[in-house]
């Protein structure tokens, strides 16, 4: 498939901060006040045409889009796979994809709306609902300690939030804590999506990974990682009430506040190996 210009590779994600701009950089602690030329992350906005219907804009940071709609489509319950997208087109910052089967975006089912704040300009556009529970994998058993390390991957990974101070991360790690994909946006909810479109085309096996975030764990992003399988969510962040009882009807097992050496399980704690004893 083709994706025009769309993706700059992650290799040259550095490229995307060459915007500046003269700021007045005030320091109390100085006593000081000057102008400095600082780096500022631009926001790139991409409209979704899903088999002809208008299904979201993103506003986005301009690296790896084709993973990024590829997610979406995942995280949201629209495929099950890659495998059902028969197209897709793009002109300019518009992309247009074709799915094998028809979608009927007004079914009337109990459904999670995805308010998402990277970008719906908005208005309200097709909502989905929870495709599946992720408690039948309870197989995977996760150390304390690779959660931890995986924190500090994460962070040490997030290059655009060093420079800026001025995005989210996610990344996708199985249960020995070997990172399988990563990503930086400007949306919390987009970084999610990203990380899932590159694991996907690489084929990982959602249901044996744990997803690490740095954005708070609302509702919306625990129905991303059920939607796809995912297990284990992880956030530096706090969760949200809705985000706990999501997470407790899918079964998925959520985690907040990790930082430094510590964390809280707000569900399903059994998936986590005690290594007290």
């Amino acid at each position: 498939m083709d994706y025009g210009d769309l993706e700059v590779e992650e290799s040259k994600v550095e490229d995307i901060l060459t915007l500046g701009h003269d700021v007045l950089k005030v320091d109390l602690r100085r006593n000081s006040m000057k102008y400095v030329r600082d780096k500022i992350v631009p926001e790139r906005q991409i409209e979704l045409y899903v088999n002809g219907k208008t299904y979201a804009v993103f506003l986005c940071l301009g690296s790896k889009i084709k993973e990024l709609i590829v997610g979406h489509l995942l995280t949201e319950g629209l495929i099950d796979g890659i495998h059902e997208i028969e197209s897709v087109n793009v002109a300019e910052n518009k992309i247009y994809v074709h799915l094998a089967k028809e979608l009927n975006l007004s079914l009337e089912k109990p459904r999670i709306i995805l308010t998402m704040c990277s970008g719906r300009t908005g208005k309200v556009l097709p909502h989905v609902w929870m495709k599946r529970s992720v408690k039948e994998a309870h197989s995977i058993k996760v150390d304390p300690r690779v959660i931890i390390e995986a924190i500090k991957k994460l962070n040490s990974k997030a290059y655009v939030f060093k420079e800026t101070g001025a995005t989210h991360s996610s990344a996708l790690f199985n249960e020995r804590g070997e990172l399988l994909a990563f990503s930086e946006d400007i949306g919390r909810h987009n970084t999610i999506d990203k990380v899932v479109g590159e694991a996907a085309f690489k084929g990982v096996n959602f249901k044996k990974t744990l997803l690490v975030s740095t954005g708070r764990l609302t509702s919306e992003m625990v129905v991303k990682a059920a939607n796809v399988g995912i297990p284990v969510i992880v956030s530096i962040s706090a969760p949200t009430d809705r985000g706990i009882k999501i997470a407790e009807l899918a079964g998925l097992t959520l985690i907040g506040f990790a930082r430094g050496k510590r964390f809280n399980v707000y569900t399903h704690p059994e998936r986590i190996l005690n290594v007290f004893t």
